[in-house]
Parts: C-alpha cells; sequence; structure tokens
C-alpha cells in the first residue's frame, strides 16, 4: 500500500505539472489495490469531468456523452450513499459488506470506461 500511496501522489504531482506548463485543465481518477477511488483535477477533479461532459452541449455525434453525464450523477449519488453507509459501520461485518458494493462499482466502472474509450469521440480527445 505503500507503495501504491507514493506512486499515486507521483501520479497526482506530475498531472499537476503537466496542466501548469500546458494550460491544459486535468482530471485523474486511480483505484486502489483495495478499490478505493482517488482523484486529482486541476482546477478541480469535478469542474473538468463537468466541462467534459458538457462538450458540445452534452453529447458527441454519437449522442454518448450526455449518456455518461447522467451515468456520472447515479455515480455520485451512490458514492455518496456508501460513504453515509461506511460512516453508520459498527462492525468488521458491516465493512465488509460495503467493500463488496465498492468492489462491484469499480468492476462496473471500469466496465464503462472501456466502453468510453471505444467511444470515437473520446477517443479522439484523448489523443489530443
Amino acid at each position: 500500500m505503500v507503495t501504491f500511496s507514493k506512486r499515486r501522489q507521483g501520479l497526482f504531482k506530475k498531472a499537476e505539472e503537466y496542466a501548469n506548463i500546458t494550460g491544459s485543465q486535468i482530471a485523474v481518477l486511480v483505484f486502489s489495490p483495495a478499490g478505493n477511488p482517488y482523484v486529482h483535477g486541476s482546477p478541480s477533479f469535478d469542474a473538468v469531468i463537468d466541462k467534459f461532459l458538457s462538450v458540445n452541449g452534452g453529447a458527441s455525434s454519437s449522442g454518448q456523452v450526455g449518456v455518461h453525464h447522467n451515468e456520472a450523477d447515479v455515480c455520485r449519488e451512490f458514492l455518496m450513499v456508501l460513504e453515509d453507509k461506511m460512516k453508520r459501520c459498527r462492525s468488521a461485518e458491516d465493512l465488509s459488506a460495503v467493500k463488496a458494493e465498492l468492489e462491484e462499482v469499480r468492476v462496473k466502472v471500469l466496465q464503462r470506461l472501456k466502453h468510453i474509450e471505444e467511444d470515437e469521440f473520446v477517443t479522439s480527445l484523448l489523443n489530443c
């Protein structure tokens, strides 16, 4: 876990340097080996994601970005619910249940990211 934490901090630092040097806006999402999400953005993760989702009025030529925006809202809401559940955990069993739910979310996010990467519009943005 120490290696992940150090490398995550290094990645976020490099991303920040890139944003400063190029004047670009960046958003980085990383999942730890335990499935915990970590985000970093310049100016902020949410601002960059919201800007990305609103490109071309919220839709690519295939109409997919608008769908991603709705999914992002659902994910944010779901993560807030899980965070609330974590705060109310009183036993290892409770925490294990939340961990299992987070793992399911992680798998779904990875599957969805793979699908998004296949979208020509998103791919062209990533290759800039």
